[in-house]
């Protein structure tokens, strides 16, 4: 007997960044040793790794799949893989909780999502690949990538990373510029898919970022997509992501104040000081940069304090998305010290998604 397994859409992704070498060391889904080696020592063999990739299912398929020894693993109904299973396991939602987001994980929204969407655990091997079904429009792979920019920087050069979730505002593009300034090439690499209700459609999220790439000096920056989804994981997660940005090829990654963060869960720049901690392992070199803001004294972006007897009695105003969005929700115009205005232009409320 064989069964059909359809796959969701985090499950795709995370199958296609394995694949493609993306999580490297990772190769493969987790097995139940690597799975609990990650949690609690944050390790898989002997490499530094921070969160486990798994493979999960719901109580209905582990009904379907558990007395047999191969699956066709379907996306959208497009046949995927054929894979033999080699064995089901569990892991607590406690424990994985704890060692991810630490005593107030209760409250996290990935490790209710974990609790309720994975009942039991696949460890398998791939008996067939179906190449032409394992893409997508918004993946782009290492190789690929490196490929473009291996003519265009040449060799022996850096190349800065800078992670988003958002559309560009003006403290990203201080943070684009001072990288650029220093490292002469940056790869702008927004995190695409699976973005919840008040968030940017992934449309506007790379159409708004490749505007602002054009600004730039010619070579200087680039752009690909992360294919994947927010965990949330805060310090773990942003470690996760600089380790994405060396497969891609990156010499150094930008870490921002909460990165990777969800509302007031972590503490001010945790994800800076864990990646700094662990640069070592990482194997980039980590940017850990004060937040950038608008000093009105200076009127201009600046992430350090301002000394002029102007700023020093000025209005310093934070720039977030947050309030950006809400200019959108009322239809009221962006103020030009918060985004530039070749990218406020073509925002409006179906920027934003509604369900």
């Amino acid at each position: 007997m064989m069964v059909n397994l359809q796959i969701n859409k985090n499950q795709f992704s995370d199958l296609l960044n394995l694949l493609n070498g993306v999580f490297f060391p990772l190769k493969h889904f987790v097995n139940k040793v690597n799975f609990i080696n990650i949690l609690y020592n944050r390790k898989i063999n002997k490499s530094f790794f921070p969160i486990p990739i798994f493979f999960g299912v719901t109580k209905k398929n582990y009904n379907k799949i558990h007395n047999l020894n191969y699956v066709k693993l379907f996306y959208k109904k497009k046949y995927l893989a054929l894979i033999k299973i080699k064995s089901i396991f569990t892991i607590k939602p406690a424990i994985f909780g704890k060692q991810l987001f630490g005593k107030n994980y209760k409250n996290h929204p990935y490790y209710k999502k974990f609790k309720k969407e994975n009942f039991a655990f696949i460890d398998f091997k791939y008996e067939k690949l179906i190449k032409k079904n394992l893409k997508d429009k918004n993946f782009v792979s290492p190789e690929a990538l490196k490929k473009k920019t291996k003519k265009k920087i040449g060799l022996n050069r850096f190349l800065a990373s800078f992670h988003t979730r958002n559309v560009p505002h003006k403290a990203h593009q201080w943070a684009h510029n001072f990288m650029i300034n220093k490292y002469n090439h940056l790869l702008i690499q927004p995190l695409i898919g699976q973005y919840k209700k008040n968030e940017y459609s992934d449309e506007t999220i790379i159409k708004t970022n490749k505007i602002l790439i054009k600004t730039y000096k010619k070579n200087s920056a680039f752009f690909a997509p992360y294919f994947s989804y927010p965990r949330y994981g805060g310090p773990v997660e942003a470690a996760l992501h600089a380790i994405v940005r060396k497969n891609y090829g990156c010499s150094h990654f930008w870490v921002g104040r909460d990165h990777a963060g969800y509302k007031n869960f972590y503490s001010k720049y945790s994800s800076q000081n864990f990646c700094l901690k662990n640069q070592k392992k990482l194997g980039i070199v980590i940017i850990a940069q004060k937040e950038p803001y608008f000093c009105s004294g200076c009127n201009k972006i600046v992430n350090k304090k301002c000394l002029k007897e102007i700023c020093i009695k000025s209005v310093k105003h934070a720039v977030s998305g947050t309030k950006i969005r809400n200019y959108i929700r009322k239809s009221k115009p962006i103020p030009q010290y918060l985004m530039d205005k070749r990218v406020s232009k073509i925002l409006n409320k179906k920027s934003i998604l509604t369900n």
